[in-house]
């Protein structure tokens, strides 16, 4: 595959993708920044929907190394974020429910660590929260994501420079109930008019009603944020605020529990300008730097069967994903990957529209928890992208990622 756009999204032909113009002719042959996306469920069925609705044009059809790439846990065939995340983030295939953690769940240094250790800058990104299953791996070390107490510890004793998500009350409180949300909460705003009173129950709002979580103080009695400002940080706890950074340490918490999907209200340019925001930031280290950062919503829309959101969901992680490689073109010496994490409940594409945009999907293994074990795209774009291509098992691309920092 090397490359060729295998993905020639909603009939637009590969050489047209292949020749669309960007800003930089030439790359360094290694990167001395890496930004990695997470495309949180996204099999090539939820691409080519998006490219299709988008007028068949996508930004991650512009990048020039595609490929597939494993997403089965050790224990069972069909895997979940926190498994398939440690495999990218640590390079060890685990069990389903891992997190930074191998099949006996030892603890095992992820890529953040690592280049912490070395001086490069890191930072996580989350269009939700930040203790969603596909950012947990790359910060924290437990037997499964619902132990937050001990994720959101990690923040802190990590040190990463600069994280941007949801979710300030688990940091402040414990989780009781069915743990951390995993669709846009009901009343929760992205300027926190609505979502913002810790120790309420989150409710999903993607198909109704849904389970429900309570907060209580912190099991550890840990003041986080209180320790993040000892340690030099920017707490800050609304985007208002947050945008306005231009320099140091940040821990932007965008809500107190979640963000809403785009059909309920948070606001399109908001991802894609904390994913601006976080670049500008670690640019800033002369060392480079490393930068993790998912949208889980268009797993969210696949889970539950809403062709409309899942496309205008895709298309809002894909303009952020044009941030970067906008940023690679000026700077030289980025390299940009997106990576597919497990596909959201088996959807295939069965009719549509390709001129004026419509897609009709089915999903053969339809509710939140369920994930397709099939193969699923990454995209390389930048300096270094020709060191990948073809269909890699999971963990291989932490071994890249590795090797090209230098770590």
């Amino acid at each position: 595959m090397g490359s060729i756009p295998f993905l020639a999204f909603g009939g637009v032909a590969a050489t047209q993708a292949e020749n669309a113009p960007r800003g930089k002719k030439a790359f360094a042959a290694t990167p001395k920044n890496i930004v990695l996306f997470i495309s949180d469920g996204m099999g090539v069925a939820q691409w080519q929907a998006g490219a299709i609705a988008n007028g068949g044009k996508l930004n991650v059809g512009k990048m020039t190394n595609t490929g597939l790439i494993t997403t089965n846990p050790c224990d069972t065939f069909c895997g979940d974020a926190p498994s398939h995340c440690t495999a990218l983030a640590c390079g060890v295939n685990s069990h389903q429910g891992a997190v930074g953690v191998d099949k006996d769940n030892n603890p095992v240094k992820n890529i953040i660590e690592l280049a912490k250790e070395a001086g490069i800058a890191t930072g996580i990104v989350s269009s939700n929260t930040l203790v969603e299953g596909s950012n947990v791996p790359f910060i924290g070390h437990t037997q499964n994501r619902m132990m937050t107490d001990q994720i959101t510890a990690q923040y802190v004793d990590t040190g990463v420079d600069v994280f941007i998500g949801a979710g300030e009350s688990f940091f402040t409180n414990s989780v009781k109930g069915f743990g951390p949300p995993t669709g846009a909460g009901a009343g929760n705003t992205p300027n926190g008019q609505g979502g913002r009173q810790a120790g309420n129950n989150a409710q999903q709002a993607q198909g109704g009603a849904g389970p429900q979580m309570t907060f209580v103080p912190r099991a550890d009695g840990r003041d986080l944020l209180g320790e993040l400002k000892q340690k030099g940080y920017q707490v800050l706890s609304s985007w208002e605020e947050i945008k306005q950074v231009k320099s140091g340490k940040l821990a932007g918490f965008t809500d107190k529990i979640q963000m809403p999907n785009l059909a309920n209200g948070r606001e399109k340019a908001m991802y894609p300008d904390e994913v601006s925001l976080a670049l500008n930031l670690l640019s800033q280290n002369g060392k480079g730097f490393f930068l993790m950062t998912s949208s889980m919503f268009p797993d969210r829309a696949s889970h539950n069967g809403k062709i409309d959101l899942l496309c205008e969901e895709a298309i809002n992680l894909d303009e952020a994903i044009g941030r970067a490689m906008d940023f690679a073109d000026q700077q030289g010496e980025t390299l940009i990957l997106v990576v597919g994490s497990p596909e959201a409940s088996g959807m295939t594409l069965v009719g549509g529209d390709i001129a004026n945009g419509i897609v009709e999907a089915k999903w053969t293994m339809p509710g939140m928890a369920n994930h397709s074990g099939v193969m699923v795209p990454y995209f390389a774009y930048g300096a270094g992208a020709d060191q990948f291509g073809g269909n890699i098992q999971n963990t291989l691309l932490f071994d890249q990622m590795k090797r090209l920092l230098h770590l």
